[in-house]
């Protein structure tokens, strides 16, 4: 079987820009995307080509392998302009300012919401457009492939034991063997009443939020450790926290534990990357 190459991050632009930024599978729409060779496929002939490409959502790529879609189909799903400007305005959500809770504490235009030891768990970027795109390095005291996503893009997944993202990418759950668990939730919230109601936030709770904004839940656990956030608040190495609030700071929950994580060694090694200080860093292998 031939090799996949990785694949140019300006291809990915190009296939992300032209499906609207979100599945272009009709219903579908999520923001987190993959991408699938199709003409050729890659398994024939290696290429990043991006006319024989197209970006897809990670369920809708799945079927795209198992050969559900003809290539005229994925082709049209390419060309068709008016549908990918209609899903670009369904995610008009992701284009508001974000408000983080974490553990029950709030985290307003704060792009790192979730830092440990460096490394950025969970993170938000916003693209030229004015879009906040989604990365996640979930952590693990295993050395298994766990969840990697880079500004909307799929990287690695592993072999989870649920993963769940349904269409309008407002949701994303997964779940390993071990206890690791990642659950992101967006909702929009129109004026602080609906605010404080829908999340049991405090009256006395005050910051200037701009609404309507955008709220994303952040659930997190790692297996084999006490770090734990919920909705109850903030349990982690004796720290326990719930409704504090921090407004447009680089970093929301940052945590210094000295665990050595364990996870992603086949994915580093095979893309010759390496996690270090919550960015991904690409390394030279000698000889």
């Amino acid at each position: 079987m031939a090799k996949r190459t990785s694949i140019p991050k300006k291809v990915k632009e190009v296939l992300r820009s032209e499906v609207g930024f979100g599945c272009p599978v009709r219903d579908c729409g999520n923001p987190y995307l993959e991408y699938h060779h199709f003409d050729p496929p890659v398994h024939i002939t290696p290429h990043n080509n991006p006319e024989g490409m197209i970006a897809l959502c990670a369920q809708h790529h799945k079927k795209a392998d198992g050969y559900a879609y003809t290539n005229e189909q994925l082709h049209a799903f390419k060309n068709n302009k008016v549908h990918s400007k209609s899903v670009q305005g369904n995610l008009d959500w992701l284009r508001r300012d974000l408000l983080s809770i974490v553990g029950g504490n709030l985290f307003y235009e704060t792009p790192i919401a979730v830092q440990i030891d460096g490394h950025n768990v969970v993170s938000f970027k916003r693209d030229s457009d004015g879009y906040q795109r989604l990365s996640i390095c979930m952590l693990s005291l295993l050395p298994e492939e766990r969840v990697i996503i880079e500004e909307n893009s799929w990287e690695n997944i592993g072999n989870p034991l649920d993963l769940r993202s349904p269409p309008q990418g407002k949701e994303l759950e997964v779940s390993y063997h071990n206890g690791d668990y990642l659950y992101l939730k967006f909702s929009e919230i129109r004026d602080e009443l609906e605010l404080q109601k829908k999340f049991n936030i405090s009256p006395d709770v005050s910051v200037e939020f701009k609404f309507p904004i955008t709220v994303v839940e952040i659930n997190f656990a790692v297996g084999g450790t006490n770090i734990n956030f919920s909705s109850k608040g903030t349990q982690a190495f004796g720290i326990s926290a719930k409704q504090c609030v921090i407004s447009h700071c680089g970093v929301g929950f940052s945590l210094n534990s000295g665990i050595a994580w364990q996870q992603n060694p086949k994915w580093k090694l095979e893309n010759k990357y390496e996690l270090r200080a919550g960015n991904v860093i690409k390394v030279a292998f000698g000889k």
